[in-house]
């Protein structure tokens, strides 16, 4: 205990030496004269108020300090993911909560029985982790779908952070197959983590589905490859079935000669789909003999259908490099489908006449289009065609007649030429840095940085002006010029590229093989964003994701507005769920707030599903929004049917800790007593009292302040 103040104690010392002074001065005489009793009596209850006045000023502050010992703390992470189900069965039928619990009830009985030093805290782990109490072993249900050693890892000393946390014991199989690496988090953690391997070790006998590969979108009546990959443990070899199905109806089945003792074969199904949308498949291997687990015989996949590939028209000025880069870029688009028509001189196209339909394209490309050679009435067909809602790329070109952009495209163009000239310079192609996140600029492989690399292009004289909706994603770099443009308006997506010499860009040295991907990614995307429709319902509702894992839960998100596009927040939005036999289901979504609502619906059997949203305010509907999500069974949990001390034993050791099996684990407690670092430590605590905001040092003033008074006035004192 000790005392502080405000100001020097002894400037304390000395107020209240002066106001002893002036107590005394008060009362060495008085009228009427009382005898020294009195006087010392009224005198001391003055001096003592003064003293107490001047204690209070000077802000005192009484500090307290206390000493506690805080035990140490071992945090005990058990496994409770369906992999402990399997690496404790002796086989397939014995695969069940009560083997596993079997396995680590010895393990958790030895740490509460034996007198572990400190105190000792039980946490489950899977995706996520859960506090446990009472009968620890029995609270278990090994029902988890994934498993997430590291998030685990990385919660507890956050979880514990107000206790003396000294060690954590991980009680698993091994397996991990959710978050980052563990190792990773064995490196950073900030006390040792010591491991006990649970499960068998040695490899059973098991066939599993390793993956399942095909394409994320693919067309009506075309073949779809789906390759499978087969993993097998303690297999006798020979030939087995691999069957592809959908709905319990087969689409097609290979044979397959599996390896004998451990390896993987790999096979080719294929299938045509026969109606579009969200397709759930199942790739299904029948069970082995003496299988530790079945339950990974099988493996699902979904891919979206479509109905037709993008049609893409590609109308060139003059055969040039440029119109050949861009050509080769969309034909090697897996779902793009392209026709081309390059002009001539006299002007006719090459591979024939413009088609006498152009509704059924998708997009536009004008590569250069139009030429001066190219008839006024095909331009103006094309332009019809793009004024009545088709998507247009523009692609500046040397044989670009820019006076027909300005007659013919001058409402859809996103920047238009207000000078026309002849020639041109060259420059760098610089993105502007408030673009660099859109969607067109998201390239994988290569970094934006290396646009600046390119070789330059060739800008022309003409002075361009971006039109008032627009927005300018790419300028060039010396004179700041418009390069690339893009505009949305009333639904129709335009964008204009206002440099030639992108062939340059489709053939560079090998020093800047780095940036090879650039340029087929721009154009691709750029194609990708012109076909994005924008989506102006007013109701807008979404799963949050296209496929739901077995044991996820399934969940959606929407939006309402009203007519002005306003969001709406009281709206009363309701979905039907349908599933592959027709059976409905209702459910009412929970508003968030902002026109925003969510939905969560809890887990669904495998398969397909359609749903149907609408929503509605005081009864009068706002509009409707539809679409479709699968459920696959997650067995990812099943794919390493074994324990793995290897890993363990790696955890433990880079994090400082010790590894033990489910037969050594008793031999913890007395190894941590012996640890220095696994021990009490005494924590110092304070505590501060600011007496001068204390209430009773005034009332003792006025008490006695009070007190003298009283008696002055019963003395009859002047």
């Amino acid at each position: 205990m000790a005392f502080s103040f405000g100001y020097s104690p002894w400037l304390l010392l000395l107020c209240v030496a002066v106001a002893g002074g002036l107590t005394y001065w008060t009362y060495r005489s008085t009228v009427p004269s009382l005898t020294a009793t009195w006087r010392v009596l009224l005198g001391g209850l003055r001096f003592l108020a003064l003293a107490l006045i001047c204690f209070l000023l000077f802000e005192p502050v009484l500090q307290q300090f206390q000493s506690r010992e805080r035990p140490p703390v071992l945090a005990v992470l058990v496994d409770d993911t369906q992999s402990m189900q399997v690496v404790t069965a002796g086989d397939t039928s014995t695969a069940r909560p009560t083997t596993a619990r079997t396995a680590v009830r010895p393990v958790v009985d030895a740490l509460r029985d034996k007198e572990t030093p400190g105190t000792t805290r039980f946490f489950s782990l899977g995706e996520a982790s859960r506090p446990l109490s009472g009968s620890i072993a029995d609270s278990l249900r090994f029902d988890g779908a994934r498993t997430d050693l590291t998030s685990s890892l990385q919660r507890i000393p956050q979880a514990l952070r107000d206790e003396n946390l000294d060690g954590i014991l991980l009680v698993s199989d091994g397996q991990h197959n959710t978050g980052q690496n563990p190792l990773r988090a064995a490196d950073r953690s900030p006390v040792p983590v010591h491991t006990v391997t649970v499960g068998d070790t040695t490899r059973p006998r098991d066939l599993r589905v390793q993956s399942v590969t095909t394409n994320e979108r693919a067309y009506l009546d075309s073949s779809v490859p789906v390759r499978v990959t087969l993993s097998v443990t303690g297999g006798p070899g020979g030939p087995i079935p691999v069957t592809l199905e959908q709905s319990g109806r087969t689409l097609d089945q290979r044979q397959v000669r599996l390896p004998s003792g451990t390896g993987e074969a790999s096979v080719d199904l294929t299938f045509a789909p026969e109606r579009a949308g969200l397709q759930q498949l199942t790739v299904r291997v029948p069970e082995q003999s003496g299988e530790v687990t079945t339950r990974n015989n099988a493996q699902s996949a979904s891919l979206r259908v479509l109905e037709r590939k993008r049609r893409v028209l590609v109308l060139g000025a003059a055969p040039s490099p440029n119109v050949s880069a861009l050509r080769r870029v969309y034909e090697q688009t897996a779902d793009t489908e392209v026709t081309a028509r390059v002009s001539t001189p006299d002007g006719t196209f090459l591979e024939g006449p413009l088609p006498d339909d152009l509704s059924g394209f998708d997009v536009v490309v004008l590569a250069g289009f139009p030429s001066p050679s190219v008839p006024d009435d095909t331009v103006q067909r094309v332009a019809a065609l793009v004024e009545d809602g088709t998507p247009a790329l523009f692609f500046l070109d040397r044989q670009t007649d820019l006076t027909a952009w300005n007659e013919h495209f001058d409402s859809v163009l996103p920047a238009r030429p207000t000078t026309t000239g002849s020639g041109g310079t060259e420059a760098s192609f610089d993105v502007v840095e408030s673009a660099r996140q859109h969607p067109v600029y998201r390239i994988e492989g290569a970094e934006q940085e290396l646009f600046e690399r390119l070789p330059p292009l060739q800008i022309p004289t003409s002075a361009w002006s971006p039109s008032p909706d627009a927005r300018v994603l790419g300028t060039a770099a010396t004179t700041s010029a418009p390069l690339l443009v893009l505009r949305r308006r009333a639904g129709l997506r335009t964008a204009a590229f206002l440099g030639s010499g992108v062939w340059r860009w489709a053939l560079l040295p090998s020093a800047l093989q780095a940036a090879d991907p650039l340029w087929p990614g721009l154009a691709s995307n750029l194609l990708r964003w012109a076909r994005t429709e924008d989506n102006d319902s007013p109701v807008r509702v979404r799963p949050t994701a296209s496929t739901f894992g077995g044991t996820e839960a399934v969940s959606f998100t929407g939006q309402v507005y009203d007519e002005s596009m306003q969001p709406v927040s009281e709206a009363a939005v309701d979905i039907v769920v349908t599933d592959s036999t027709g059976t409905e289901s209702p459910y009412t979504m929970d508003p968030t707030g902002q026109g925003r609502y969510t939905l969560e619906i809890g887990t669904l059997p495998e398969g397909t599903y359609r749903y149907e949203a609408q929503a509605q305010l005081d009864g009068a509907p706002l509009g409707t929004d539809q679409g479709e999500f699968s459920v696959a069974p997650l067995r990812i949990e099943y794919q390493a049917p074994r324990a793995d001390p290897v890993f363990m034993r790696q955890l433990a050791t880079r994090s400082g800790g010790a590894a033990y099996t489910s037969r050594t684990a008793d031999q913890l407690p007395a190894d941590l007593s012996r640890q220095d670092s696994f021990s009490s430590e005494v924590v110092q605590q304070s505590s501060e009292t600011e007496l001068w905001r204390t209430s009773l040092f005034l009332i003792a003033i006025l008490t006695l302040l009070a007190s003298e008074w009283t008696l002055r006035k019963f003395l009859g004192l002047t």
